[in-house]
């Protein structure tokens, strides 16, 4: 079973169906990231009014684990992040232009050994970025995407 967001509404469609389901939008790979510190906090950027992970699509030739580093780089200003495991890959769709797009994110746990600054990517409207205590991200994520919370959930943090 696959969830996929229409805005914020959540519908589960069949593995067996998913296909059929996807052919009828333009399929979008991105990949994003959930970062830890050594102190346990976790990043999260905020955009549009809301908190959000940094993530973003994937380029032409770029393996989506590479995507959803550079991303995190971009977004963030943190480098040298290390890569973990795939988390999930969330599906949500939006249209832009009248063209319906389906975005199948796969998000990576990644690990910030360094803390440097962070230095939110404003180009992409993200006007914060924090380093938030495991015990306060349910307030943070309180309203915002269903695909994010999802993250927070298939990682075990909520």
């Amino acid at each position: 079973m696959q969830n996929v967001y229409f805005e914020r509404e959540r519908i589960v469609v069949d593995d067996a169906d998913f296909s059929e389901f996807c052919s009828h939008f333009t399929e979008v790979p991105a990949g994003g990231g959930l970062v830890r510190n050594r102190e346990g906090k976790y990043l999260l950027i905020y955009r549009h009014n809301l908190w959000d992970l940094p993530k973003g699509k994937q380029e032409p030739d770029e393996d989506i684990a590479s995507c959803a580093l550079r991303e995190v780089c971009e977004e963030t200003g943190l480098h040298d992040l290390t890569l973990g495991k795939l988390i999930c890959i969330t599906h949500h769709t939006y249209k832009v232009f009248g063209v319906k797009v389906l975005k199948h994110t796969y998000w990576y746990e990644m690990t910030d050994e360094r803390e440097e600054p962070l230095l939110p990517q404003t180009e992409e409207d993200i006007t914060r970025a924090e380093w938030v205590e495991k015990k306060r991200l349910p307030e943070y994520l309180e309203g915002t995407y269903p695909s994010i919370v999802e993250v927070f959930v298939n990682a075990g943090l909520l």
